[in-house]
């Protein structure tokens, strides 16, 4: 009995060993996986594209400019026409994708940047307060993603407001992560303590109520963009109007709720 007792502890204790290296490779490879995320974000593609596009726009300008002035010195030096020929091609060769990389770029930069994707997130354990918030802020993170991006498209709504949103939104996001992690925080607390646990559950569902009014608040931004997207969002002035002016008092709400959680967390 006791050898079989024995045996069944040493394969339960083996089992957390591998669960806990599996965790560790996870962990250890997730900043590999966020980088590789971040380098494929429609954002940061565009963002690459314009600054290739300017830089090729300055080495092809400042090529075509020395040649030219080159040609130009030997041309007042009386070198011979074959020199000032070839002086000159090399000139009109080099300013040819100087130009085009100029135009490019002006191009790149009156055309809006897509909104950056909402960054991988890490769910609470089962069983925690914090999980069912946190699933829902992710889901509404992903559908805000795409609606900015059909707003950013079809130009509805100003890029420089698309991007205002888009901070509001984040900053949210990142005030609700740091809710969300305190009442992950507290209830490892109450395990591990019956006297904090008697205390602490109050402190729980209060914080996890706090939690869950603030993924309703980013719902309610995402529902107001949702609404520009609509079949005659572009027809008349004062609807149009009406709808930027509830996708504005979203953003506002939500950030003026985000800075009163940020001093509520203070200490």
């Amino acid at each position: 009995m006791t050898q079989a007792a024995d045996a069944a502890s040493s394969r339960v204790a083996r089992s957390g060993s591998r669960g806990a290296r599996a965790l560790g490779a996870i962990e250890a490879t997730r900043p590999i996986l966020d980088a590789a995320r971040s380098w494929n974000d429609p954002r940061r593609k565009a963002e690459r594209k314009r600054r290739r596009v300017r830089r090729r726009a300055r080495i092809f300008g400042a090529a075509s400019g020395s040649t030219g002035v080159a040609t130009m010195t030997v041309a007042a030096t009386s070198a011979p026409d074959w020199l000032i020929v070839g002086g000159t091609g090399t000139t009109v060769l080099l300013g040819i994708p100087a130009v085009a990389a100029v135009a490019a770029y002006r191009r790149l930069r009156t055309t809006p940047l897509p909104p950056s994707a909402p960054a991988r997130r890490a769910l609470p354990p089962v069983g925690s307060a914090a999980r069912a918030p946190v699933e829902r802020l992710a889901a509404s993170e992903r559908s805000l993603h795409e609606l900015l991006g059909i707003l950013t498209r079809s130009g509805v709504v100003a890029a420089e407001d698309v991007d205002d949103t888009a901070r509001i939104a984040a900053a949210a996001s990142a005030s609700l992560t740091a809710v969300a992690h305190d009442i992950v925080a507290m209830e490892r607390a109450a395990v591990g303590s019956t006297g904090a646990a008697v205390h602490l559950s109050t402190s729980i569902t209060s914080t996890a109520a706090r939690l869950a009014d603030g993924v309703q608040q980013y719902d309610g931004l995402v529902a107001a963009a949702a609404l520009l997207t609509t079949p005659g969002a572009s027809g008349s002035l004062s609807a149009l109007d009406s709808r930027r002016d509830a996708l504005q008092f979203a953003s506002d709400r939500l950030e003026g709720w985000a800075y009163g959680l940020e001093r509520l967390q203070r200490p």
